[in-house]
């Protein structure tokens, strides 16, 4: 689609602002797969919303998990 070269460029943004470790990024839809989710830099590619719900709960519970780790 029109937006896929744009998802690497929010990615790489968020890296150049020191902010990419406080998002959890994953990206989906039906002309995306994994190996491009990698390529960009998103923490996981989704085959469609329900994966994507997920996805998402699994990351973020790891991400606080991990801060709460660190505290």
């Amino acid at each position: 689609t029109t937006t896929m070269p744009y998802m690497k460029v929010v990615i790489d943004t968020m890296v150049e602002r020191g902010i990419r470790d406080d998002y959890v990024v994953l990206v989906g839809g039906a002309p995306l797969n994994e190996e491009f989710g990698r390529a960009i830099g998103a923490d996981a590619y989704c085959r469609d919303a329900a994966v994507a719900v997920e996805t998402a709960k699994t990351l973020v519970a790891r991400k606080h998990n991990q801060g709460a780790a660190r505290a």
